[in-house]
C-alpha cells in the first residue's frame, strides 16, 4: 500500500519546490494562451497548475504502484492525462480544439522549463 503522506510535501523545502514548479507551469500555461487563446482566465491557469502538480504523484502512486510501466508512461504520458483532463474542466473560454492545444503546448514547455529553468531557480534559493 503506498503512504500518502510520503507524496505530500510538509517540509519547508519541499513545499517550496511544489511551489516553485506550480510557477513554472502556470507560466507555461500562461505563454501557451497567450500564443494559441488569448482569452483564457489566469486564476484557471493558476488553479489548474497548482491542481496538475499536485494531484499527479498522488493519483499516480496509488494508480500505477501496482503496475509496472516504463518511466517514459509514468514520467510523462500519465501526467499529460492528468493535464489533458484539468484543460478540459477548467478552461471555459474556448471550444475543445483549442483547449487541446493550449493543453498540448503548455505541456511542452512545462516540461522544458523544468528542465532548464528550475534548477536554475533551486540553486538560487537558500534551502
Amino acid at each position: 500500500m503506498v503512504d500518502l503522506l510520503n507524496l505530500v510535501p510538509f517540509s519547508v523545502a519541499g513545499i517550496v519546490a511544489l511551489l516553485v514548479n506550480t510557477v513554472i507551469a502556470f507560466i507555461a500555461l500562461v505563454i501557451a494562451d497567450k500564443l494559441i487563446a488569448h482569452n483564457v482566465d489566469a486564476k484557471r491557469l493558476f488553479i489548474m497548475a497548482l491542481v496538475a502538480l499536485f494531484l499527479t504523484p498522488i493519483v499516480g502512486a496509488l494508480l500505477l504502484s501496482s503496475l509496472s510501466l516504463p518511466s517514459v508512461v509514468s514520467g510523462y504520458v500519465f501526467p499529460f492525462i492528468v493535464w489533458l483532463v484539468l484543460g478540459e474542466l477548467l478552461i471555459k473560454e474556448a471550444d475543445m480544439k483549442t483547449k487541446l492545444k493550449v493543453v498540448v503546448v503548455a505541456f511542452v514547455v512545462w516540461i522544458i522549463l523544468s528542465m532548464f529553468l528550475a534548477p536554475v531557480i533551486f540553486q538560487a534559493l537558500p534551502l
